[in-house]
């Protein structure tokens, strides 16, 4: 308890205060009201029946592609909590790159992304659920999102309404790989959440790496059945984990998480698809900070 209480310390310390006055703080050196769109894709399902206690009782004795299934039928069956059930908008100014002709002047590009990662459960009861890309890419297809990009995982990290020191396990043999293990880092950062003053469904950075779309995953010779991990933001805003490609794409553990993304954006006002746009030589760097554009915007 003492080391939660020192961490919120200095998260709270190094954000500042009139973040908290109820506004989000979106990219930098803007300010925007709270803006929320309903996932359209949960509109026409029931509330959450199954918690996140009892999903556990039965994911800790499944296998990995068994778990996968369960998890993607759980999620698509409506059992999320409802904060995970309505996105985010985040807006953000691409930067000035002369070399990029897109780039060559700054444009106003505008996201909806969800507050937290995706999380299986009731708004009482739930647990932010690490997943292979394959089971998430399959819950992104169907809600109509993508995965982020390295370069979106920094603008989400950008709009923090709070910061979490990060809280890695010791790894002993597989055990961080374990669905126990996973429940426990997430009794840990709600720990944290209810020791800073923290919501479920705020924007808060520090709580897992990120699993991403890059092309390093779809043209470099043996990469193709990888996962893509990146972030893990520190509160002074530096990240744990750098882009990574070499675990296996049936390869989980605890620190994993799915933001899923919108698939509908605005650039300068104009509705585009974030798809087509990372699938686009000429448009991609809009949404991304890698030197090629995605083959497939997707695993």
């Amino acid at each position: 308890m003492k080391r939660i209480l020192f961490l919120c310390l200095v998260a709270l310390f190094l954000v500042e205060s009139d973040v908290y006055a109820g506004d989000v703080v979106y990219g930098k050196n803007s300010r925007l009201k709270k803006e929320q769109l309903a996932v359209p894709y949960f509109l026409t399902k029931p509330s959450a029946a199954l918690t996140g206690k009892n999903f556990m009782l039965q994911a800790d004795k499944m296998k990995f592609w068994e778990l996968e299934d369960f998890i993607v039928n759980t999620v698509l069956q409506g059992n999320m909590p409802e904060e995970l059930k309505q996105f985010r908008k985040i807006v953000f100014k691409t930067p000035v790159v002369d070399s990029v002709e897109v780039l060559r002047k700054p444009h106003k590009v505008e996201i909806w992304v969800l507050p937290d990662y995706m999380s299986i459960g009731t708004s009482d009861d739930f647990v932010r659920m690490p997943m292979g890309p394959l089971a998430a890419q399959r819950i992104a297809d169907s809600l109509d999102c993508i995965l982020p990009t390295t370069f979106l995982v920094d603008r989400i990290a950008e709009v923090s309404q709070g910061h979490l020191e990060i809280f890695p396990f010791r790894p002993l043999g597989d055990r961080n790989c374990k669905p126990i293990v996973f429940q426990d880092s997430n009794n840990a950062i709600n720990a944290l959440y209810k020791a800073c003053g923290y919501k479920f469904g705020q924007f808060i950075s520090g709580l897992k790496k990120d699993v991403v779309i890059t092309y390093k995953i779809q043209t470099l010779k043996g990469n193709e059945n990888r996962v893509a991990i990146y972030g893990w933001h520190h509160p002074n805003g530096k990240i744990t984990q750098p882009l990574y490609v070499r675990h296996v794409n049936f390869y989980v553990d605890y620190s994993h998480g799915i933001r899923l993304i919108y698939h509908k954006i605005k650039v300068d006002g104009k509705e585009m698809d974030a798809r087509q746009v990372l699938e686009s030589p000429a448009l991609y760097r809009l949404l991304s900070n890698e030197p090629m554009h995605l083959q497939k915007a997707s695993y």
